[in-house]
């Protein structure tokens, strides 16, 4: 026991080192040190000087460039609407002894999906807390895995969970890292501590990874969650709807068992009724598509520009600066959300490093010189 609370501590004081050094890093999010790390943390804009002439030393300010690297999600009416329409599915489902309903995230790549998922499960945790009077020690109200690198073995989705909760063994040396080990199953002990520290919701990225095959193999594990421990499951990635309602087919025989039921019927003499849908297919799903900016929807985009806005901290930005450009930079990132956040926080650093202290034309094409999406 002494030697597993020591890997614990060793693995943690790692993981708080890696966000000190790289906070931004997608990593320690798929850990519950990080994750709990990024549900608290405050993003807060560096502060400029009185003045319109920027500071000593600002076109190699870190902090500054570290901040406009990673500009956060600009929140539409649409993905708000999205955001508490699922965590309202995470309470009812917390109320409910049967009838639970998985959430999937999907659209196509670039659109924001894994924002989305993200910001669903902060805010989810946050409301949790917040019911229950704060933060309740050993209690881990989420866990966020992604879909493993090899989805086909069972027993990686459960070590994916394993090493958010640190269930999973730390390597002693670099001979064990380079050793090829299969996988221990850590099934029992996942179970018991997202049973004994009430986790409430699992959010399951990158599903796109995964065949309906890989998928069928999974499904009587996730329904074990949530119909025993009462955990809603959120699943995003690109065909995530189209790969789940396969995988249901796949799993529970639908087709077999719709053709018997039209046999049976037939044979007692009463009238066929056409088939059931999966599942899968009645689920809730969340849509996402690029920005539009068409002449029915003048507003959306420009809207999430003004977001931008609100967000860059340069000491010469002029009114207006992004949205005055819709037009251009719409056409140069497809209304794709992460293409778009990749040209502005780009510009931004940009404008910081020359000097400028503003975003125009200038900066936007040097930012799209090498994009092509």
């Amino acid at each position: 026991m002494k030697a597993s609370v020591e890997l614990r501590d060793k693995r943690e004081a790692r993981l708080r080192q890696q966000l000190k050094d790289t906070p931004m890093r997608p990593l320690p999010l798929f850990q519950l040190t990080g994750w709990t790390h990024f549900v608290d943390e405050k993003v807060e804009p560096p502060v400029l000087a009185a003045g319109s002439s920027p500071a000593t030393g600002r076109k190699t300010d870190e902090q500054a460039i570290a901040y406009h690297r990673h500009l956060r999600m600009v929140p539409t009416d649409a993905m708000t609407h999205m955001q508490d329409m699922v965590v309202e599915a995470v309470h009812r489902n917390s109320g409910c002894r049967e009838g639970l309903m998985d959430h999937v995230i999907d659209g196509p790549a670039g659109t924001g999906k894994t924002c989305l998922l993200r910001a669903m499960g902060r805010t989810a945790q946050k409301e949790i807390e917040a019911a229950t009077d704060g933060r309740q020690q050993n209690t881990i109200p989420v866990v966020h895995i992604t879909t493993p690198a090899d989805p086909e073995p069972r027993v990686n989705w459960i070590w994916e969970i394993g090493s958010y909760l640190g269930l999973n063994p730390e390597p002693k040396s670099l001979a064990e890292v380079l050793e090829m080990r299969k996988h221990q199953d850590v099934t029992l002990p996942v179970n018991y501590v997202l049973e004994t520290a009430q986790t409430r919701l699992l959010l399951i990225d990158d599903i796109n990874r995964a065949s309906p095959q890989h998928l069928a193999n999974m499904l009587p594990y996730f329904d074990y969650l949530r119909d025993k421990l009462g955990i809603s499951l959120i699943f995003c990635g690109t065909g995530a709807s189209h790969r789940l309602h396969q995988a249901r087919i796949l799993a529970q025989d639908l087709t077999r068992v719709s053709e018997e039921n039209r046999v049976r019927l037939e044979q007692a003499g009463l009238p066929t009724v056409p088939a059931s849908p999966s599942p899968t297919a009645l689920l809730p799903v969340t849509w996402l598509h690029p920005l539009p900016l068409h002449a029915e929807d003048q507003e959306t985009f420009r809207k999430v520009l003004m977001g931008f806005e609100a967000d860059l901290s340069l000491y010469r930005l002029e009114e207006h600066a992004l949205s005055k450009h819709a037009v251009e930079l719409h056409r140069r990132t497809g209304g794709y959300f992460k293409a778009l956040t990749y040209v502005i926080s780009t510009a931004a650093v940009i404008a910081i490093r020359s000097g400028s202290e503003n975003i125009t034309m200038k900066e936007i094409d040097a930012a799209t010189a090498q994009l092509r999406y």
